[in-house]
């Protein structure tokens, strides 16, 4: 017995030597810091009621299912270029101007419960860098949800920083029913 043991350890330390050791050296990637910038309803409004409002008096439950996503569409972009937040109209499939500078960021509103966001840059899927709730407050929305307020939607931050051409798609899942996916795409240059 103290020889089957004498024997394992012995061989323990010989498989031991022979291995290759690895330091904890190796780098690890290193977290891009994206800088916050204002939400985009500050310089660009937006009316609840051009938009399916949530939160009217039939709405009123304690208790009630979330609403279901009901549109997704490409609200402003951040362009370095343009000095801040510029709206994107409705219907818009391209916008010239944007790209090119230093910061490129897009704000795509989802009004009613999505969620599986996906975003894809130049063919290259990704995930919303940030992504906020929005409320209704006096009529219109916004990002700064007091309390109490119910969350009738979502802002999803994407980074397209650096880049000279960007063609962007997004894509969200109701989180309830109908389940239906919805997308939408801009091209920006």
């Amino acid at each position: 017995m103290r020889m089957s043991i004498k024997i394992g350890f012995t061989l323990g330390m010989f498989v031991a030597a022979l291995s290759p050791v690895y330091a904890q050296t190796s780098d690890e990637p290193v977290q891009t810091v994206i800088t916050a910038l204002d939400s985009p309803f500050v310089d660009n409004p937006l009316s609840a009621s051009s938009e399916q409002d949530v939160s009217s008096s039939e709405h009123k439950a304690l208790r009630a299912p979330a609403p279901a996503l009901s549109s997704v569409r490409v609200y402003a972009v951040y362009s370095s270029l343009k000095g801040g937040w510029q709206a994107v109209p409705t219907n818009t499939f391209t916008l010239s101007g944007y790209a090119g500078g230093t910061t490129l960021r897009i704000a795509v509103l989802e009004v009613g419960y999505g969620g599986n966001r996906i975003g894809w840059l130049n063919g290259g899927q990704t995930s919303p860098y940030q992504v906020n709730a929005v409320c209704i407050v006096s009529g219109r929305y916004t990002e700064s949800c007091p309390a109490g307020s119910i969350v009738s939607g979502w802002m999803a931050y994407f980074n397209a920083d650096n880049m000279s051409s960007v063609v962007f798609r997004y894509q969200s899942t109701s989180t309830n029913f109908p389940n239906r996916t919805l997308s939408t795409s801009l091209n920006i240059q």
